[in-house]
This record gives structure tokens, sequence and C-alpha cells, in this order.
């Protein structure tokens, strides 16, 4: 027993070093079509993160040198069993995600195209997706949290603590209200701080009304659900076009902010650091009854829930957990599994960076509320719900270089992201065929796990998804 555990330990730690070997091949490269020093690639994943190893062989930036370093330093990448000694060899992406190679960077329109970043990017498809379930598992140790907070979209703002239960809260309702305003945000929004019974703290939710008070309480409703630090100011509010689209629309948005790594969902228990998640609660039950306190009782009021990356996810989630409720529901670059590897190792990505336990969401891993919550296997949960959804392909864009280029552990954290989410959403997208709902998959050929990704995703969410709202 000893000796295998030795030799189990051996293997983890030879396919540790390899992974670390292969994200920096990967990130130099990377960096320098990019333009970037190896010293400030370096430099720019300080504090708790790794410095990266050098690209040290074969002509700097070539195809050729990256795919051969990805091949050799990286065989267990390649064969598809990273960090998984004991796994059968994997299949590359599936055929539903085409390789990110040569061919597929030189043709899209806006595409960054230089020999190193497609030498990067050619390197990069050889990660199937089994290995980008595990690779979620060591971009917290080998770039630190830092990079993997950025290559998850949290660009909003500084984070702030989670609120613990209060006894003391026992009624749902607005507590105070305020109005501010936001370049990106025409006419203002206004701030409502509600009490949560369920919850029992206090939500701070974005709320943005009709211009026309006439049309407040006929107005239907979009929620919109943030990545893993779910900020205030929220990404719907700072970086999205959603204000001023629903506003168009004579729709009411809502932003709710205060649930970092919660995943949007209902907590079987409460967390020691993430606090008390009641979230399918509190969007489907507590503020809906705030709405019609503070707008107008409205019967025919209709619902809809949007939201990138962990917010992605959720929004199916919640509308798959109340049939009926949501009349349409939009992920952009989501994962919408709870069994998978994927899908696992993307939930605990978002927990456990932020300090919560797993086990206190739905129990251990396979519970029966994890595979109640599978929506590849439950997509007739979604009957009635227009849903939306977008993903890329986590090769680098024109975009992504000009926003992220000077931080590689974002581009390579980004890139096995959107990979993931890539086949999470053609794995839904499947299902939702089969099941015949009515959906809309809108997939993009380059795009990093990154507000460059998210925003075009958004966009085309809001064209889906607003006429199902809208009112004249």
């Amino acid at each position: 027993m000893a000796r295998t555990a030795r030799k189990s330990m051996a293997r983890t730690l030879g396919t540790s070093l390899l992974a670390t070997a292969a994200i920096g091949a990967l990130v130099a490269t990377t960096a320098g079509a990019l333009g970037v020093s190896e010293a400030s690639a370096q430099s720019s994943n300080s504090g708790d993160s790794l410095n990266l190893p050098p690209l040290s062989s074969g002509p700097a930036g070539s195809v050729e040198s990256a795919e051969t370093i990805a091949r050799s330093s990286l065989g267990l990448i390649a064969n598809g069993s990273l960090l998984n000694s004991d796994a059968p060899t994997l299949a590359p992406l599936s055929t539903g995600v085409a390789p990110l190679s040569t061919a597929s960077m030189s043709g899209p329109a806006g595409s960054l195209v230089t020999p190193a970043l497609m030498g990067s990017t050619l390197a990069m498809s050889l990660i199937p997706v089994g290995s980008l379930a595990s690779g979620t598992q060591i971009l917290g140790t080998l770039l630190g949290p830092d990079a993997v907070t950025r290559g998850v979209g949290s660009l909003t703002g500084p984070g702030y603590a989670v609120p613990k239960p209060n006894p003391d809260i026992t009624e749902t309702k607005v507590v105070r209200k305020k109005t501010e305003s936001n370049p990106n945000v025409r006419d203002g929004l206004e701030v409502w701080t509600v009490s949560s019974a369920k919850m029992q703290r206090e939500v701070d939710v974005e709320v943005y009304l009709p211009t026309d008070e006439s049309k407040q309480q006929d107005a239907n409703v979009l929620y919109y659900l943030d990545g893993v630090d779910t900020l205030n100011p929220s990404g719907f509010r700072t970086l999205t076009s959603g204000p001023n689209r629903v506003r168009d629309a004579n729709v009411i948005g809502v932003a709710p902010t205060g649930a970092p790594g919660s995943n949007w969902t209902e907590w079987n228990q409460d967390d020691p650091h993430l606090g008390r998640n009641k979230w399918d609660t509190f969007l489907t039950e507590e503020f809906p009854q705030i709405l019609d306190e503070e707008v107008g009782k409205n019967e025919d009021r209709k619902y809809g829930v949007t939201g990138v990356s962990m917010g992605a996810g959720s929004a199916l989630q919640v509308a798959a957990a109340k049939p009926g409720f949501f009349a349409t529901a939009g992920g952009v670059s989501g994962c919408y599994s709870t069994t998978s590897d994927l899908g696992y190792e993307t939930l605990r990505l978002s927990i456990e960076t932020r300090g919560g336990n797993m086990t206190n969401m739905w129990g251990p891993r396979n519970a029966p509320e994890w595979q109640a919550r599978n929506l590849p296997d439950h997509p007739e949960k979604l009957q009635g719900t227009k849903v939306f959804m977008s993903a890329a392909t986590g090769a680098i864009g024109a975009e992504d270089a000009k926003r992220y280029g000077s931080d590689p552990g974002v581009l390579f954290s980004g890139y096995v992201l959107e990979a993931g989410t890539r086949e999470c959403t053609n794995q839904m997208d499947s299902a939702l065929k089969g099941a015949g709902v009515e959906h809309e998959t809108f997939l993009m050929p380059t795009g990093v796990h990154n507000w460059s990704t998210f925003t075009p995703g958004f966009d085309k969410a809001m064209d889906y998804m607003l006429p199902e709202l809208a009112q004249p």
C-alpha cells in the first residue's frame, strides 16, 4: 500500500511539473506574440503565483517549436491524462468544437494572426476536454488566484465581505434606496437595499426602471447575474449595454450583487466564508414580492434571466429550478453540467477560489441534488422558456490581445475556461435540440473567457431575449 501511495504521488508530482512546463511554454510563446517580454510576463503573475518557466528551445514563436514543445514536454496533456495518471487516454476536443488550428486562426475577420500566436494557439488546441477539467484544478496554483480571477472576468472593481446571517432579519422588504449615476447608464439607476428573510441578510440590488413611470407597473423584468465576484457596481452597469437597452424596451433591469462564488443557487448549508445563499428563492419569490410592492402588482409580469461566466450557468439553473417562471433565459460563456468532470471542476473553481466549501452547496459530489441540477440530463425543465447561449473557443483574437496582451496569465486561463464553456455549450445545445426546447446558440471563432468575449455574446443575448419581454 505504501509503495502504491508513493507511486501515485510520484505520478501526480510528475504530471504537475509537466503541466507547469506546459503553461510556461504556452504563456511565453503567447507573450512573445503579443510583444510581452519574459520579465513582464513573470512580473504580471507576482504575489501568490508561480514564476513561469521561460520558453527555452526552438525558434521563438514558430508554429513548429510550439507544437513540438506541447507534444514533447506535455505528453500527458496531448494524451488527455493531465493530472489523472490513472485515467484512460481521452479524446481531443469533441467534434462539436473545431480544433484551434492555424487554419481557424487565419480565417475569421478580426483574429490576430502572427506566427507566434498561431503557435501558442495550436499548442493550446492539443489540450482535450478531459484535460480542461483537470486544468481548472491547477490554474489557481500555477497562475495564482489573481490571474484566475482576472481570467473569469472579474474586472469590475474591488471585492467585499459577504454578510453573515442576521437572526434579527425576519422580513423581506426594501430598507433603503439611493439614486446613482454612471457614465454608462442613461438617466441613472436606483440601488435598493433589500432585506432577505430567507438569507437573513441585506442585498444591494441595482434597479433600472423605465424612464416613463406610467410604464413601470406593466413592465416585465430581466435579471442579470454577474460572474464569480458579483461585484458592486455590477458588470451589467459598468461593462454592458444592458441598462440602456432594457430602458429602450420598457423592461425593468435588475442586477443583484453580493454573491461571490455562490453560483447564484440554493445552498443546503451556510458556508463559513460565503455565508447563506438562497438565490433561487430570492430571485423567484422574494424579489418579485418586492417589485409588486414598489411598482405595483402585475399578475401577468414576465421574467427573464441572463448572466455571464458563473452567472451564465446559474441563469439556466434558476430557470430550470422553477419551470415556467421564466419566459426566457440566457447564458454567456457558461457551463450547464454539474456531474461531468468539466462541469464539476468549473463549479469548484468558482467556489473554492472564493474560499467556499463545495459540499455546503448541494452535498457531496453525485448526491441527488447534483444529479437533479445536471441540465443536459434534464433539458425538459426548460420547456416553455426561450433559451439563449453563446461561447467562443479560447483562441486569442484581436480584442483579447488588445485588452489583455500584457497579462499572459489571463490569456492562458481565459483559453482553458472558454474552451471548456464551448464544450459545455455544445453539450447543452444538443440536449435542448433533443428535447425540442426553443433556443438559439451563438458561437464565436475566437475569444478568451473575459469581457472581450462576454460583450458580443451579451449583445446577442439581448437581441434574442428582449423582444420576449419588451412592451411598446
